[in-house]
Formats: structure tokens, sequence, C-alpha cells
């Protein structure tokens, strides 16, 4: 029995070490983090502050990248373009407070 309790606590202890090393974000905190350090009247920024501005930059980029993807497929194209980008931002509520934002 003793053998099993120590295999069992190496796995467990496999596991931690995987889980530890698994990166919660795609794009890098610290560079958010200088991005937010460029505003002036932000003093003090957080690491779950980041870390949430980080995971939601994540997912505003994936969800604006599938709607531009849709416009691709819909005029069958495999390439995304600019013009995707554009008609995502036109045809979709979400984006619309892109539209007034020079992108030249």
């Amino acid at each position: 029995m003793a053998g099993n309790e120590e295999v069992l606590d190496e796995e467990k202890q496999l596991n931690e070490n995987a889980n530890a090393s698994i990166r919660l974000t795609k794009l890098p905190q610290t560079r958010v983090r200088n991005i937010i350090k460029l505003d002036h009247d932000v003093t003090l920024a957080s690491s779950e502050a980041v870390y949430l501005i980080t995971k939601t930059t994540e997912l505003f980029v994936e969800y604006f990248t599938k709607e531009a993807h849709k416009r691709t497929v819909e005029y069958k194209r495999k390439t995304l373009q600019r013009k995707d980008l554009d008609d995502a931002i036109k045809t979709t509520d979400h984006f619309a407070f892109l539209e007034d934002i020079p992108l030249d």
C-alpha cells in the first residue's frame, strides 16, 4: 500500500507542475501592463486587472476575427482581408464603436 501512495503522490505532483506551467493567456501580460502604464491617469494596476484586460482582449480579437472569417467564407476566399474586417465592423452591432476609428 505504501508504494501506491507514493505513486499517487508523484502523479499529483506532476499534475500540479504541469498545471502551473500552462499559460493562462496567449498575449504577454507584461506587454499589456506596459500599455496600461502609458495612460497617465493609471498609477497602479493589479495583477488581476492586467490578467482580466489581457483575457478580455484575447476574447475580443477572437470574436472579431471569427466575424471577419464569416465574410471570407461568404465571398468564397481562403485569405482573410482588410475588407472582411471592415464588413464585420459595418454589419455587427457589437463593433459599432470601431466605425469612427481611422485604420489607415
